[in-house]
């Protein structure tokens, strides 16, 4: 019943448009933004004019009200008011290329060879080293979520429906593209269908769009601010909105309270990236095919700052089933499964305080990305291709080894395990390190080593390097250093791709 009265509400909408009642002032839905945040003064200000306030906004300072627009002049010339803009449509980015469901492989880990953009991105190996986005909360500003759908019902935590005002943001749309954003990035590792970059991720819906993909400025602002209210960490969006000063302030305020925001870089072939990934404080994301070929559909714009699969792509659908399609809005899904991850991996908390922070999560997909095109940065793949593998790899060790006056302040320890690893010895004055390596608490004699500086009281430091397989088993490293009281080398202990 909640569907179909939806959807009359929506008929009743188009039936208005198409046959307007005439005989009153003609009117316009606006955004009204003021030099500090509105309250009661200002709310005034809007019903002296005959306007009507439609919602407040706390993230910037405005209002969104529906005027008569012989009123909008003088609202221009109250010094309190900073703008005054049209509350302009948006589209959600529709697939270029959709297919419906086909009979999926049937072999081991068949949800990875579903989903060859979640192999592709290195997601598959963070899952396998246990990283699956798991208490890390993602919001996704679209058609709604499918939340019955087997591959997303245990991920699901809630949201809100902007279109119809209240708490159920189920996706009503022709083409399930909320739906299907939601699949590629948390679908379920169940053994059923896909799986998604990051399987075990909170997933919040925030229903901006119809179904039919429309929806306004007043509705994405009011998501992104929810989105911020309830502390999200990542918020992907894949609209193609119109250049807008109030979209522009809504995401820089929710950037610098520490939201990470990914759009879709839009699909207009070759032409400009589309808003709000075309802003600064977004994460403008284009699509690549299976041979890391930019996708025809992408932009060719300076604004786009990563890639990530968009072409042909499986993912969920309404109804319980999957589709294929392709586009931008596939891309940045990819990517914001992929920011899951890092925040998940806290490979990103440059500082160790448990806090991966957006610059941070932002700036570590971008170094680990594999570089395509042009060296560097360039107008079709950004800085590359996103790398899960290497993005959520974990950081480096450093340690300072130095000979101390008490015999057991000198030990370091070190635990490797699941994966190469490469200690790497920058000695500035011992004379040797003796290196012992444990598995299982036993001595590995064969990994037993003495490292011998020639020179200890040389200008230049020496460098050694010794490379240990920890796939199989974890092990213990135990360094010794020896040499005069103060003498020291630093270790640098690193996983090798």
């Amino acid at each position: 019943m909640r569907y179909v009265y939806k959807q009359l509400c929506l008929l009743v909408a188009i039936a208005g448009f198409i046959f307007p009642v005439t005989g009153f002032a003609q009117t316009s839905s606006v955004i009204v933004g003021f030099h500090h945040q509105p309250g009661e003064v200002e709310q005034e200000l809007i019903q002296r004019a005959g306007g009507t306030v439609k919602r407040i906004y706390h993230l910037i300072p405005a209002v969104a009200a529906v005027v008569p627009d012989r009123a909008i002049a003088g609202l221009l010339d109250d010094p309190a008011v900073a703008y005054v803009e049209e509350d302009k449509s948006v589209v959600s980015i529709e697939p270029e290329y959709t297919h419906l469901a086909r009979d999926f492989f049937a072999v081991d880990d068949a949800e990875y060879r579903n989903t060859w953009g979640v192999l592709r991105i290195g997601s598959q190996e963070a899952h396998e080293r246990g990283i699956t986005g798991r208490e890390v909360k993602l919001a996704i500003v679209d058609t709604g979520i499918d939340y019955y759908h087997e591959d997303l019902d245990e991920n699901y935590r809630g949201g809100y429906d902007f279109v119809y005002d209240d708490n159920d943001p189920f996706d009503d749309s022709w083409n399930s593209h909320g739906t299907h954003i939601a699949g590629i990035i948390g679908a379920e590792a169940n053994g059923t269908g896909v799986v998604g970059v990051a399987p075990e991720v909170s997933l919040y819906a925030l229903k901006a769009l119809d179904g039919s993909g429309f929806g306004s400025l007043n509705s994405i602002i009011a998501s992104i601010q929810w989105a911020v209210d309830n502390d999200m960490d990542v918020l992907n969006i894949s609209i193609a909105g119109i250049e807008s000063q109030v979209l522009e302030a809504a995401c820089n305020a929710a950037y610098e309270a520490g939201l990470l925001i990914v759009a879709a870089a839009g699909n207009t072939f070759g032409g400009e990236a589309a808003f709000p990934g075309a802003y600064t404080s977004v994460v403008a994301v284009a699509g690549t095919d299976e041979a890391d070929q930019i996708g025809i559909f992408s932009p060719l714009a300076p604004q786009v700052e990563l890639a990530a699969p968009g072409l042909g792509i499986w993912s969920s659908a309404l109804q319980g089933g999957y589709i294929e399609a392709s586009g931008t809005s596939q891309s940045a899904a990819h990517v914001s499964g992929a920011a899951a991850l890092v925040i998940s991996s806290g490979a990103a908390d440059v500082d160790s305080d448990g806090i991966s922070r957006n610059h941070e999560v932002r700036q570590k997909l971008q170094t680990t990305a594999v570089d395509l095109g042009s060296a560097g940065r360039d107008e079709q793949y950004g800085y590359g291709l996103v790398d899960v593998a290497a993005a959520t790899a974990p950081a480096s060790t450093h340690i300072r080894l130095e000979r101390k006056s008490r015999w057991y302040g000198n030990l370091e320890t070190v635990a490797l395990e699941d994966g190469q690893y490469q200690i790497s010895i920058d000695n500035d004055s011992l004379n040797a390190v003796i290196i012992l390596v444990l598995e299982n608490h036993r001595m590995r004699k064969d990994l037993v080593e003495t490292v011998l500086f020639s020179s200890p009281w040389g200008d230049a430091p020496q460098q050694v390097s010794i490379e240990l397989d920890a796939s199989a088993a974890a092990l213990e490293v135990i360094m010794i250093p020896l040499g005069r009281v103060g003498a020291f080398a630093n270790v640098v202990v690193s996983v090798q791709e």
